[in-house]
């Protein structure tokens, strides 16, 4: 897969996604048959669809960046969880002489004698661990902002049911929207801690392994 289609799925499917749960609740909300509508055209439902496309992909990319913001920049927790790793490693890891005062530095640290530990293997080894750690990553990232797409269209959602008048009621295709869309968050939310541990318990043992 060349590097642009990886990145176009990776940040194109968050996106869409939340496109498509948005226009799911309105159209049953609102009682719209899509198939009646003037969208039934075919030149004018290849527009929209084009055109949802198109917008699906720089929506994913803010959404990749909200993810990685807040989970990755801003959480403190990851510079506990850096130590905590280092500590797992045991001594033969190599902190820097400020260890334990920036996060930071901490983490950037970490990265440095996991990369240092990847170039000094020979090179059939190295090929089998960066394929599985650049997999690991690309799977925890693609979900982060899996997770965060299913948030925002939960949030729009709860937004519709709270305001959303009681002399018309919801039908039942707004709630098995409602239902999935749970569905898929939680989801990612498990697979999410899933693979985070496991590229965490990878890493952990190649350095005790190599170092």
């Amino acid at each position: 897969m060349k590097f642009e289609t990886k990145y176009l799925i990776r940040w194109g499917i968050p996106g869409w996604i939340m496109i498509f749960w948005v226009f799911y609740q309105v159209l049953f909300l609102k009682g719209i048959n899509p198939l009646d509508s003037k969208f039934s055209d075919i030149k004018n439902g290849l527009t929209l669809l084009i055109s949802l496309t198109a917008l699906g992909v720089p929506i994913g990319y803010l959404l990749h960046q909200v993810y990685f913001g807040v989970v990755w920049v801003l959480n403190k927790n990851r510079h506990e969880a850096v130590k905590r790793n280092a500590r797992k490693v045991g001594q033969n890891f190599p902190r820097h002489p400020q260890w334990g005062n920036n996060g930071d530095q901490d983490y950037f640290q970490f990265e440095y004698v996991w990369h240092s530990v990847l170039l000094n293997l020979d090179a059939e080894k190295r090929t089998y661990i960066e394929g599985r750690y650049r997999h690991l990553l690309s799977t925890i990232h693609g979900l982060g902002s899996l997770f965060v797409s299913s948030a925002i269209s939960l949030i729009v959602t709860a937004l519709i049911i709270f305001t959303h008048s009681s002399d018309a009621p919801f039908n039942s295709y707004f709630w098995t929207g409602f239902v999935f869309q749970l569905a898929i968050f939680l989801s990612a939310v498990c697979n999410y801690g899933y693979f985070s541990n496991n590229l965490t318990a990878f890493q952990i043992k190649i350095l005790k392994t190599y170092l």
